[in-house]
């Protein structure tokens, strides 16, 4: 016989993980929305990857609705609920790791750009995302089969933790492949290396809190997954990855428009370095006397954006890659 106690703090996970996925869903529409806003020329597959993960994160959403009306609402006052997995709880896990496989091949697509097409490197990476992604689909099947989770637990413990365990490793190697081949993209240049450190600043940060979210889930499965604390966490997981992913898309333009506000207190602009961003009338105005002074500032700036141009071909081995675009090609 449950008690109130055993109740409350059974259910009060699965509900308080909800309330927080739901809350960080919200966030995710919001970076959706102002992706297409801002960035309305972005490659098609790039548009099309947002929309999946927009997507699928909505259809997460609804399954935990779903999940916390099977355990609170139809099952009021009905104990033997905490033993049952409710289908659409089976579902948020492979949803979790259809976006989850998204933003991983994303992010070791990114590695692999910046490695040189290394793929001794980020082939096992890919593999490991295949792997997340197929744990996770054999965990749904089966919880959706078995339909109690002392009987999961049982049998079939060790598929979900493996599923877990990959997503936190992908995660670490992730981070560190970028972070490792994104200082050995230094140019010098205090304006991009602005941009370089500030991309390593976000990767660091966005592996970190959903390696770190995946590892506590990872821990309450192991230790005590009777209080379903682990579906708690696992509920955030999918918005975590969604969020970084769309945050990183969405902070291009603030990195533009640094690298060239610094590179303008320093006498020469960046646009080389950001297609497309170039303005005539960059340097007109104050700051010059006359035409002759504004021609003689703009066969400066000219020079030195062919030197930057030449710096970026050693760096890069002619690859077209640019840094604040290096998340979307």
């Amino acid at each position: 016989m449950m008690t109130t106690t055993d109740i409350s703090v059974r259910l009060g996970a699965v509900l308080f993980g909800g309330l927080i996925a739901l809350g960080l869903t919200g966030i995710v529409s919001m970076q959706a929305f102002l992706y297409f806003r801002t960035f309305p020329g972005d490659y098609k597959r790039v548009r099309l990857t947002v929309a999946l993960v927009w997507f699928f994160d909505l259809l997460h959403a609804a399954l935990v609705c779903a999940t916390n009306w099977r355990f609170l609402i139809m099952n009021w006052g009905n104990d033997g609920v905490l033993d049952i997995i409710p289908m659409p709880l089976s579902l948020t896990i492979v949803v979790t790791a259809v976006v989850t496989f998204i933003v991983h091949c994303f992010f070791t697509h990114r590695v692999l750009i910046l490695s040189k097409r290394n793929w001794l490197l980020c082939g096992p990476m890919f593999m490991l995302a295949v792997l997340r992604l197929g744990a996770a689909s054999a965990t749904t099947g089966l919880m959706i089969h078995i339909g109690s989770f002392s009987g999961f637990l049982a049998s079939y413990r060790a598929i979900f933790t493996l599923g877990l365990a990959t997503s936190a490793v992908l995660d670490v190697l992730v981070a560190v492949g970028m972070c490792y081949y994104l200082r050995n993209s230094r140019t010098g240049f205090s304006s991009m290396d602005y941009v370089i450190d500030t991309i390593m600043l976000y990767t660091i940060n966005n592996g970190t809190l959903t390696c770190v979210a995946t590892i506590v889930s990872l821990i309450c499965w192991l230790t005590v997954p009777q209080n379903l604390l682990f579906i708690g966490f696992h509920f955030a997981i999918a918005k975590l990855y969604a969020n970084s992913f769309l945050a990183t898309l969405n902070t291009r333009d603030s990195l533009r428009e640094r690298s060239q506000g610094s590179s303008n207190d320093r006498g020469y602009p960046m646009p080389v370095v950001f297609p497309g961003r170039l303005h005539t009338n960059r340097f007109s105005g104050s700051g010059t006397k006359g035409g002759q002074n504004d021609d003689a500032m703009e066969g400066r700036s000219t020079k030195l954006q062919i030197n930057v141009a030449m710096e970026k071909t050693i760096q890069v081995d002619g690859d077209p890659e640019i840094m604040a675009d290096i998340m979307v090609r």
